[in-house]
């Protein structure tokens, strides 16, 4: 296909489906395993579950007292962690939506929320500069209450689970899961605020978004720039998320767009998608599709413009071929 067509397709690239309910801006996402279900909260203080075949909401909707800032899931998918103005993290069931659990621990308003890859731990971070974590397994039990110094935008757990970083200000802070000790950083990472941290599957590198409209590569070792930084985006870089084979690396941006980076080289992948006031994105378990939110208050699901489904029949027979 020519470069012209590629193009084309980008510009007219719409979401396979759409789904409405929220009243609020949609601020954090997350698929449940399976990728048949997705997980959204938003400003009018709710989690909803919707079902991406048929764009139905799934269930009762889950309620907060203030706004929902965060969310997470168990990997095993049946707990939904959230957490927001009310400074304490909610646990809901998600096959009843019944409120399990709350745990205390925070003093100001809760804004992002990480878990390890083994469901051992949470971390969650706050506006006032808190980071505290969890033993998952012992009812939230805290087991470190750090202060950063500052708020606390995003977390997130190296893939071995013996790292934690964080996006402060414009730098980037690594802290050790056991002793809760800070070991890298601060890393000044932007010209502006970082509004998102991200892990690479093999844990080596470090991917950061920034309101200066750029992303950057890190080593995670010595918290040293991999080359230049990414551009591309006219806008703030407000979400990052790694395809499941960590090759790819999407993001979303105040200029209204969704983005695919090579996760290696840092060169663009295919067209950009278009998605009005975007927000939140993810990739679904399969790296199949992308989910986008925002302040439209929508829910949109697409196609990632690489996906070839005769390529996916193929590997299917392949994988499922007896031996």
């Amino acid at each position: 296909m020519s470069k012209t067509s590629d193009k084309s397709v980008g510009l007219i690239a719409k979401p396979v489906m759409t789904m409405s309910g929220h009243e609020l801006f949609v601020q954090r996402m997350a698929y449940l395993p399976g990728g048949e279900r997705i997980v959204t909260c938003s400003w009018d203080k709710t989690v909803r579950i919707w079902d991406v075949e048929s764009g139905e909401q799934e269930g009762t909707t889950m309620e907060h007292e203030g706004e929902v800032y965060t969310l997470a899931v168990t990997r095993d998918g049946r707990r939904i962690l959230s957490g927001g103005d009310e400074k304490q993290i909610r646990v809901w069931d998600v096959e009843t939506h019944e409120l399990i659990e709350e745990w205390e621990g925070h003093t100001g308003a809760i804004y992002c929320i990480a878990m390890l890859p083994d469901d051992r731990l949470a971390a969650s971070g706050g506006f006032n500069g808190e980071i505290v974590t969890r033993d998952i397994k012992e009812d939230g039990q805290i087991r470190h209450s750090i202060d950063a110094g500052r708020w606390v935008r995003s977390l997130c757990f190296s893939p071995n689970g013996e790292k934690l970083a964080c996006a402060l200000g414009n730098t980037i802070q690594v802290y050790d899961v056991e002793s809760g000790e800070l070991v890298l950083g601060p890393i000044k990472a932007h010209e502006n605020v970082v509004l998102c941290v991200l892990w690479s599957l093999d844990g080596c590198r470090l991917f950061s978004a920034s309101y200066d409209h750029t992303i950057q590569c890190w080593n995670s070792d010595t918290g040293e720039a991999i080359g230049d930084s990414w551009k591309g985006h006219t806008g703030r870089v407000y979400s990052l998320s790694l395809s499941p084979d960590g090759a790819k690396l999407a993001s979303a941006s105040f200029d209204n767009t969704v983005r695919f980076w090579d996760a290696h080289s840092g060169d663009p992948v295919d067209q950009p998608l278009h998605h009005d006031n975007i927000y939140a994105l993810t990739f679904s378990p399969s790296g199949e599709f992308v989910a986008s939110g925002g302040w439209d208050k929508k829910v949109s699901i697409w196609r990632v413009p690489w996906w070839d489904d005769s390529q996916k029949q193929v590997i299917t027979v392949f994988v499922y071929l007896p031996m």
